[in-house]
């Protein structure tokens, strides 16, 4: 029995050094031995970060204001304790419903910061420049509780702090952090928390270490405000990445402030999630890569936000390389990055990037024929990491397509096979690389291209309501963005109708969507149908449900979708409900707030261009304006009061057709006015 005893023993040793705990269990068992300790909230994190930096330069911050400054660095949190130094509340604990948080642009920074009111202070975090955090907090409620900022190995994006040193005027974590504050504080607290220390107040030491990382620091301020600065001393790399703006590029007086917030918040959360040149899907420690699906949207949010320079280089990734994305090779991406890269070129309007990423359209519309033509399965190669647990089924991920069927492409997306978003979204590449060709004068090309969109439209129609192609992507793709059907194809209203009765119920979904971009997208279908109460119950729902309230940040899944288990190296986010921000979400918002302003109806032959088809009917009583809003058909301005609708159409090679949104009344009395 004894030695059955000992080898049992070496085995699990043996096991123990091959599988050692990872940060995230080390902090979950710890929890469990310290569950009356205060512990992360562990929900709604998003980021404050300089766009295009690496990911080990973005900070992460609660609701509340907890903050970590990278990923695997330490946790901030704000205790206050009343009477005999009992623990009220943390920034941790406090409700979420008692929390109010927005992003505000400061004179001379680019990059918001976030401003945070709850019942007993206020805070506000500043990205200064890189390496560099400020921290404002100013107690609020007239009692005499004390409030404490507590420095230790868990929070938004905690990791081990091994040692802290307060050293005169500041403190310094893992000989790699300076916290300084603006004034000397009442008092400083420095323990071990493995020790279960963490709750008491001896104020001996001025150092600690803590082999195993659970050192912390309790800052106790003297007086109701206090400014800290959080300096990493590391060497850092300066984002490759151009960005001039934060927010949107034109200016906007509308009734409703959440449309604003919402549109810059967007915008913000998309550009700060950037890793260098590259666009991510989600947060960037759980989706580690480039995803062309979700890329490509957040890419013409950029540019249709007039951030065009951003998108600009971002685009570049995007015409080189064909597949790239968690999933490998798939079946939508010659399509969706010909239309995003298009619309970025009509932006642009420069011959010099007419002709630069003709190349690549016309590389990428060889792959679309290619599916077209199918006789058996074609698998392509890709670029970049897939997702861990598809590794070992690299043929599968490369296949892009089956045999085609019915004239359409048999194509691969979301691993599986949904036909009719395929083929919705390869019909838009070609319809808008035959503009392009256009441009460059290559009729012959133009003409081809139509043909072939056109060949994809009639078997799309003969296929849409048979139950085998039935799918619910089919219900974000097919007017917005693809236009290969409209409001006069009554089958696609019945059945978009369909949908929303057995999804939602009195303005709400039946059950929390797991993929909210779906939702989002859907709401754009909506808006482009003539139903913009549809698409404002959509809205109001997610701004009634954000992640992070006030900051406009939404899901993807439950749990750590699709995840590289990057999160379980850090002390943070340790119980995961799902992946957040997610920025396809963020992007199809922001596309769809713009077009709910101004967008052009493209189901015709020549283009409409549609004023306010987002307006409610309940902002018609009031004034409304929204100037120098660059589009691909020219720069729209439009001024509405007392039911007079003036339209300034500038720089446009076509004097398109004008039209106001349904929600307007039939009296209109509408101007138009176009100039060069």
């Amino acid at each position: 029995m004894f030695f059955l005893w000992v080898l049992i023993f070496n085995n699990y040793f043996a096991f123990a050094q091959d599988n050692p705990l990872t940060q995230r269990q080390i902090v979950l068992n710890e929890m469990s031995v310290r569950p009356n300790d205060p512990w992360p909230r562990g929900d709604g994190h998003i980021l404050l970060a300089e766009p295009g930096s690496p990911v080990n330069q973005k900070a992460y911050l609660e609701p509340g204001g907890s903050f970590s400054p990278s990923p695997g660095s330490f946790g901030m949190a704000i205790w206050i304790l009343g009477d005999n130094n009992k623990l009220i509340a943390t920034s941790d604990n406090i409700p979420i419903e008692n929390i109010q948080q927005q992003y505000i642009w400061k004179e001379g920074n680019k990059i918001p910061s976030i401003k945070t009111q709850t019942p007993y202070y206020n805070c506000i975090w500043t990205y200064n420049e890189m390496g560099l955090w400020q921290f404002e907090l100013n107690k609020t409620d007239k009692s005499d509780n004390k409030i404490q900022l507590v420095f230790r190995s868990v929070g938004p994006a905690g990791g081990p702090v091994q040692s802290v040193i307060w050293d005169k005027t500041r403190l310094i974590i893992n000989h790699r952090w300076k916290v300084t504050p603006d004034d000397v504080p009442s008092a400083i607290i420095i323990n071990d928390e493995e020790k279960k220390r963490l709750m008491t107040d001896i104020k001996d030491n001025e150092s600690i270490i803590s082999t195993n990382g659970w050192a912390f620091a309790k800052i106790e301020l003297s007086k109701p405000t206090i400014s800290l600065s959080i300096n990493d001393t590391k060497p850092l790399f300066k984002s490759p990445l151009f960005y001039d703006k934060t927010i949107a590029h034109f200016q906007f007086d509308l009734p409703d402030k959440r449309f604003g917030e919402s549109l810059n918040a967007q915008i913000s959360n998309l550009m700060m999630g950037y890793v260098g040149r590259q666009t991510c899907p989600g947060e960037p420690v759980n989706y580690p890569l480039a995803w062309e699906r979700d890329g490509a949207y957040s890419l013409m949010a950029m540019a249709r936000s007039g951030n065009i320079q951003t998108a600009k280089e971002l685009s570049v990734y995007f015409a080189e390389n064909d597949y790239f994305g968690g999933f490998g090779a798939e079946g939508d991406a010659p399509g969706s990055a010909i239309n995003t890269l298009s619309e970025l070129d009509f932006l642009l309007d420069d011959p010099e990037y007419y002709n630069w990423v003709w190349t690549h359209i016309q590389r990428k519309l060889g792959l679309i024929d290619e599916m077209m033509n199918a006789t058996e399965n074609v698998y392509k190669n890709y670029i970049g990491p897939i997702a861990p647990h598809l590794q070992n089924d690299l043929l599968r991920r490369q296949l892009i397509c089956m045999k085609t069927e019915n004239d359409l492409i048999y194509g691969t997306m979301d691993l599986h096979f949904p036909i009719l978003y395929i083929n919705a979204i390869s019909y838009r590449g070609l319809m808008q690389a035959s503009r392009i060709a256009l441009k460059l004068n290559k009729q012959e090309i133009a003409t081809q291209c139509i043909e072939k969109a056109n060949k994809i439209k009639s078997a799309w129609l003969k296929g849409f309501g048979l139950e085998k192609y039935d799918n619910e992507r089919n219900f974000m793709i097919s007017v917005w963005p693809s236009w290969i059907t409209n409001k006069g194809y009554e089958l696609f209203v019945e059945k978009i109708i369909k949908q929303r009765h057995d999804m939602w119920s009195n303005g709400v979904p039946k059950e929390r969507p797991l993929w909210t971009y779906f939702a989002v997208s859907e709401a754009h279908q909506w808006l482009f149908l003539d139903r913009p109460e549809l698409t404002w119950e959509t809205l109001n729902y997610f701004w009634n449900n954000q992640c992070s309230p006030g900051l406009y940040s939404y899901w993807e899944g439950n749990g750590e979708e699709n995840s590289f288990k990057q999160w379980e190296n850090y002390r943070g986010w340790l119980k995961p409900k799902y992946v957040t921000p997610h920025y396809w979400t963020a992007s199809e918002m922001v596309l769809l707030q713009l077009d709910m302003l101004a967008y052009f109806d493209e189901s015709g032959n020549e283009p409409i261009l549609v004023i306010g088809g987002g307006i409610p009917k309940n902002w018609i009583d009031q004034k409304m304006n929204v100037e120098n809003y660059k589009t691909k058909f020219g720069t729209v301005s439009w001024y509405y009061v007392n039911n007079s609708l003036k339209v300034v159409l500038q720089g446009s090679k076509i004097k398109c057709k004008v039209r106001a949104g349904v929600s307007f009344n039939e009296n209109l009395i509408t101007r138009i006015e176009y100039k060069k």
